[in-house]
């Protein structure tokens, strides 16, 4: 057969091999399409892993601190007197270690002491439940007032929204590493008119289980309204704010702020005090000075954001609602009206994520130029919401509270624990209570969701710090395995 024969046949019985598969696919493919499909459906599985064992740690901030008292050293920085520090853990008999930081500039550290590091042995305490506070009175010359303060989780990034560098007003900003490697901490402010230029703020080097104290004032003189943006690399930092003010030659009050809330689109406050007949007109965003209730709020990202900031007293209904208009970058600081005395919650709604603190005062400065000066004042952070189950520690001051707001998913029935005593409470949906706790420790479950805070009042005294709950790493996570 002649060869060209031959490569016709082999091209021709190619051509009626591939069309008979290609039918073959048509067909396939078709009656995949008509005939129905066999269903199967497998649900995810999941399962909840608990953190390996690791030692669990809280950062206090250590005593309060003065600049400049003596004259000859203006900007030397000296304790006047020691915190007193408390632990709580779950369970209560765990044994909790108590190391301090080193605080070289503290000129009278080794008298008053320093930031105290609290730290669990593996497996000693449950994850998460290990707490820790502290409070001092101050009662100096230039200084007067009582600061309570929440020991920390050190963490990466924080914001502390409190403060002033405005005249007879004194800021400090306290960096504490409580890990053993030097952390690079960057430290950006923002005040009313915008970001803050201060290129000494960044890279700074906290030394390995050290404390470092920045003057808010050497960053951004002269801000009425800051917020500080802390992020770190290497070690963690707790940090925390003290602010102090004078009234013509008078103290007017001292706090000891630590970390508000991350940037978000709803926030809350729960349990801020108001000690008397105060305020000044919602409308009047110009207000100045401390003695005028408050809510400081700041947009961090590029875009405007619309606010709506809701006050209700606690147990009294929904209350009022400000609306505000909030420019990128640009803190400010809106009067919450006029409030009669009592205890009120407040619940910030935004269409942009937004950081948030709010400021009270209460009694007045007899010694004051100024009639109208307040005896001390006190912030008030926003509140993450609870895990199930939370301690939380009580420092020794006047007429401890703790405060429990929910939002709008539910009620909630607290089971609250103080010194071995229990008690439930109710806690309506978006409303609030307050629970007086004279105890050292107090044990909460069924708090779910819930924001709360423990603060303190008296004639001429007023403090609070917010309960946060613990960091991602002392958590049990839901895993869903592949």
């Amino acid at each position: 057969m002649p060869v060209e024969r031959r490569r016709i046949i082999r091209t021709g019985v190619r051509v009626v091999v591939a069309l008979a598969v290609g039918a073959v696919a048509v067909a396939v493919v078709g009656a995949a399409a008509v005939l129905p499909w066999p269903e199967h459906r497998v649900d995810p599985g999941e399962v909840v892993v608990a953190p390996e064992e690791a030692i669990q740690q809280r950062v206090c901030p250590g005593p309060l601190l003065s600049i400049g008292d003596d004259a000859d050293a203006a900007t030397e920085l000296e304790s006047f007197g020691s915190a007193s520090v408390i632990s709580a853990s779950s369970p209560e008999d765990a044994e909790i270690e108590k190391t301090s930081l080193e605080a070289p500039e503290n000129a009278r550290a080794d008298e008053h002491g320093a930031p105290v590091v609290l730290e669990s042995q593996p497996g000693a305490v449950d994850p998460g439940m290990l707490a820790g506070a502290q409070s001092q009175t101050a009662r100096t010359d230039l200084l007067g007032g009582f600061a309570a303060a929440s020991c920390s989780e050190a963490t990466s990034e924080s914001w502390l929204v409190a403060g002033s560098t405005t005249l007879g007003r004194s800021s400090l900003i306290l960096l504490a590493n409580p890990t053993d490697v030097a952390a690079t901490v960057d430290v950006r402010v923002s005040g009313e008119s915008g970001p803050v230029e201060a290129r000494s703020a960044l890279g700074i080097t906290v030394a390995p289980r050290s404390q470092r104290v920045l003057s808010l004032a050497g960053l951004a003189p002269n801000v009425a309204s800051p917020v500080v943006h802390i992020t770190s690399t290497g070690g963690a930092i707790a940090a925390s704010l003290e602010q102090s003010a004078i009234a013509g030659l008078a103290p007017a009050g001292i706090e000891l702020t630590g970390p508000t809330a991350a940037p978000g689109a709803s926030l809350v406050i729960p349990g801020i005090v108001i000690g008397g007949e105060s305020g000044v007109h919602a409308d009047d965003d110009h207000a100045e000075g401390d003695a005028f209730p408050a809510v400081r709020l700041l947009a961090p990202g590029d875009d405007r954001v619309e606010v709506t900031i809701g006050i209700a007293e606690v147990g009294g209904g929904d209350g009022d609602s400000i609306d505000v208009d909030l420019q990128p970058g640009a803190v400010s600081d809106i009067p919450l009206g006029e409030l009669a005395a009592g205890t009120y919650t407040l619940r910030i709604e935004a269409d942009g994520p937004v950081v948030a603190a709010a400021r009270a005062t209460v009694g007045s400065a007899e010694s004051a130029t100024d009639a109208e000066a307040p005896a001390d004042l006190a912030w008030f952070v926003a509140a993450q919401p609870l895990p199930e189950t939370a301690v939380v520690a009580v420092a020794s001051g006047p007429s401890a509270t703790l405060q429990l707001a929910v939002g709008k998913d539910g009620s909630r029935e607290a089971s609250v624990t103080v010194d071995g005593r229990t008690r439930t409470v109710e806690v309506p949906a978006s409303g609030a209570v307050s629970v007086p706790v004279r105890g050292r420790v107090v044990e909460l479950e069924g708090v779910e969701g819930v924001s709360a805070a423990v603060t303190y009042r008296s004639a001429t005294a007023l403090a609070a710090f917010a309960v946060q709950p613990p960091g991602p790493l002392d958590t049990p996570i839901r895993v869903y395995p592949r």
